[in-house]
């Protein structure tokens, strides 16, 4: 809920600033009500954008629930790289948005769980990565110059896949070559964005900032194990990471098709 509250604000937040340069337009054409009819001014065609970014993201540590009832300890998200594109189109000089897609390349997530509580106790890692498909929105403040410092906000879903890992035994509980199957799993997506613009020739950008992301819900499969002594083998557990959250730096291009 502390996500979809942000993700409102940010949107009401875009769409202010919309309406106040609306506002701001208006009030330099000298036209109001009762001046009467004045003609719409002739605006520049509008175009479309490719454009391509990378980044890296450093996350907050989460909440990871294994058998849906045991919350782990000591947990963490490694940092991820990112790399990825899109399409977008201006609506207006100040308004644009676009389509986008990133590869979200693969981290490790890392928690832990007292012996007393489940068949594996002891520390666990396993991989993440996700394919990120978002709607954005942005707002591009006019400073007459090559510089242009925007917000954002971004809204979509993604696709959450975790890889193969293991737990390791540190209290000699008897099961050993405990392997933890990966999963993947769709989830919502949002972001919020701020940074800025530089116009570094006619019709290509470089885009820097920072965005705030939520990546929703990211499950494993089953873990399973052996006791050598025994001859025994045993499965249960199903780590799950609850409520990813992430602060990313993004550098990209941006080149306008007239």
């Amino acid at each position: 809920m502390t996500m979809i509250r942000a993700l409102v604000l940010g949107a009401a937040l875009v769409a202010g600033s919309v309406a106040t340069a609306s506002a701001a337009d208006l009030h330099h054409q000298g036209g109001s009500i009762k001046d009467g009819y004045m003609p719409a001014p002739v605006s520049s065609p509008s175009s479309w954008y490719i454009r391509a970014d990378v980044g890296r993201a450093n996350f907050v540590d989460p909440t990871i629930i294994e058998d849906n009832r045991f919350n782990l300890y000591d947990t963490r998200i490694d940092s991820q790289w990112a790399a990825g594109g899109g399409v977008g189109y201006y609506f207006s000089k100040a308004v644009r948005g676009d389509l986008t897609w990133d590869h979200r390349f693969e981290t490790d997530v890392h928690g832990n769980i007292n012996q007393n509580l489940v068949s594996f106790p002891g520390p666990r890692t396993f991989g993440m990565k996700n394919d990120v498909f978002l709607a954005n929105l942005y707002y591009d403040f006019d400073t007459r110059s090559r510089f242009t410092p925007y917000v954002g906000i971004g809204l979509g879903m993604t696709h959450n896949t975790t890889t193969t890992g293991t737990a390791i035994d540190t209290c000699g509980c008897g099961f050993t070559n405990v392997s933890i199957a990966g999963a993947s799993q769709w989830s919502v997506a949002g972001a919020l964005m701020a940074g800025a613009s530089i116009n570094i020739r006619d019709r290509l950008h470089l885009d820097a900032g920072y965005r705030f992301l939520y990546l929703g819900t990211a499950h494993t499969g089953l873990m399973t194990g052996t006791n050598p002594v025994a001859g025994a083998t045993a499965a249960g557990g199903d780590p799950a990471v609850t409520d990813i959250y992430g602060h990313e730096f993004r550098v990209g291009l941006r080149y306008d098709i007239r």
